[in-house]
């Protein structure tokens, strides 16, 4: 039979067999084991495992003409999350409030906030509380986000209004 175990001679059995016999660990090594054991459940009842998103995996989904989202990561209170902007050329994003700290990499590409043009590797903060100038990328990028949840109720909209009669 193809998947039968293997069979081995009765006095190498049972020389296996002693060798995998419960032996005690000290105090020390017992209490390191069980406080690992018991921080990886915790951490996995509060959704702390490890994850992996390569890039070919996650869903892009349409965030606005030109703009597509890949949600990688959401807090499960709904305070944060981590995600990729992908703008198309032309694309633009208008100027919007935050309500949090919002951090943005660009990874690929050039995008110009209000006045300033910022490329691969950039990285930028738009602070709790301020309105958050119009983003705009005349060739495509991709951007890296961690913050709240975008969403038009958040749009400023006399900055946005500026911005489409400038």
């Amino acid at each position: 039979m193809p998947n039968a175990p293997p069979s081995f001679p009765a006095p190498l059995a049972e020389v296996m067999a002693d060798a995998v016999r419960d032996a005690p660990l000290d105090p020390m090594a017992e209490r390191f084991m069980k406080s690992r054991l018991a921080a990886r459940v915790r951490d996995h009842e509060r959704g702390l495992a490890s994850a992996t998103i390569r890039p070919e995996h996650g869903e892009w989904e349409r965030f606005s003409p030109r703009i597509k989202i890949k949600v990688l990561r959401r807090e499960a209170d709904g305070s944060s999350m981590s995600y990729l902007l992908k703008l198309e050329p032309g694309a633009f994003l208008v100027p919007h409030h935050h309500h949090i700290d919002e951090e943005c990499v660009v990874l690929e590409g050039e995008v110009t906030i209000g006045d300033e043009l910022v490329g691969a590797g950039t990285y930028h903060l738009a602070p709790r509380g301020m309105v958050h100038q119009a983003i705009r990328s005349e060739h495509g990028a991709v951007l890296f986000i961690r913050g709240k949840e975008p969403s038009w109720r958040d749009t400023a909209i006399r900055a946005t209004l500026r911005e489409m009669l400038r």
